[in-house]
């Protein structure tokens, strides 16, 4: 199983849910009428917390040494890597202090501000990330836009749809917005996939790749559909979430097996 990088799986999915989710309640709240209540969005902001903690622990797992951490300060010059674990440290610490501050005041207007600052920092993270694997120029399945676009596109279709079902499991008004979010991060899925399989070497052939295709685009756009029209049973709901959820990781883990499969891969 060492080919799929599974810590850095998880790693990639569960933060990228987490600052897209973040993003889609920062969306939601800054209408006339927010979509969450006061009480309604700490529940959702715990939510958002969880998913993106959890997933940055996820990354421990992938580190020979956990405690020499801090020395990826030294590398903040050249390495994209060492880039990657301060903007996640950045993006944690501003998710917590977002979370505490929904807490305390949801209507206090530094909830807004610092949810604003952790999406910034959240969306360079994603592209910091991206980089890592595009500045390597030998395997053009990393080394191509579609690293950029999957990885946003799996911010915004996790994020968006997960928002949106909790608007609707809780009775809240599926706004607009969110809807537009959700197709974005279909539309950004679906591209990332055709643009990566025209570039050779491209496994068109394996499981992962037509769980990714029903799982993640063909239940997103029909629970896109169910949303619109209000026939979303709570259910219903969950199973899509986690439907798309496992889509993401499998596409994700074709991700890597495609290059790490192969030896030498540096």
């Amino acid at each position: 199983m060492e080919q799929f990088e599974l810590p850095l799986v998880f790693f990639t999915v569960l933060t990228q849910w987490g600052i897209g989710a973040l993003l889609a309640v920062i969306a939601g709240q800054q209408r006339a009428t927010p979509v969450f209540s006061r009480h309604t969005v700490k529940r959702v902001a715990v939510f958002v917390w969880l998913i993106t903690v959890l997933g940055s622990l996820a990354s421990i797992a992938h580190l020979g040494a956990p405690l020499g951490a801090p020395r990826a300060l030294y590398g903040l010059a050249h390495s994209w890597l060492s880039r990657e674990v301060v903007a996640f440290f950045v993006l944690n610490a501003l998710t917590t202090l977002w979370l505490l501050l929904v807490w305390i005041n949801a209507n206090d207007k530094r909830v807004t501000l610092v949810g604003m600052a952790a999406v910034a920092v959240g969306i360079i993270a994603i592209l910091v990330s991206s980089q890592v694997y595009y500045q390597m120029i030998l395997h053009p399945l990393w080394h191509s836009a579609a690293t950029q676009i999957a990885f946003i596109g799996c911010a915004m279709l996790l994020g968006f749809i997960s928002i949106a079902v909790f608007a609707n499991l809780w009775g809240c008004e599926v706004a607009r917005r969110l809807q537009v979010g959700v197709i974005a991060g279909i539309v950004l899925v679906a591209c990332g996939l055709v643009w990566r399989y025209r570039i050779t070497g491209a496994d068109a052939a394996s499981p992962l790749l037509w769980w990714q295709l029903l799982a993640s685009i063909v239940t997103g756009a029909a629970l896109f559909t169910l949303l619109r029209h209000g026939k979303l049973s709570p259910w219903a709901g969950v199973l899509a979430i986690t439907l798309i959820f496992t889509g993401e990781i499998a596409g994700r883990m074709l991700f890597y097996s495609n290059v790490m499969s192969g030896a030498p891969w540096f």
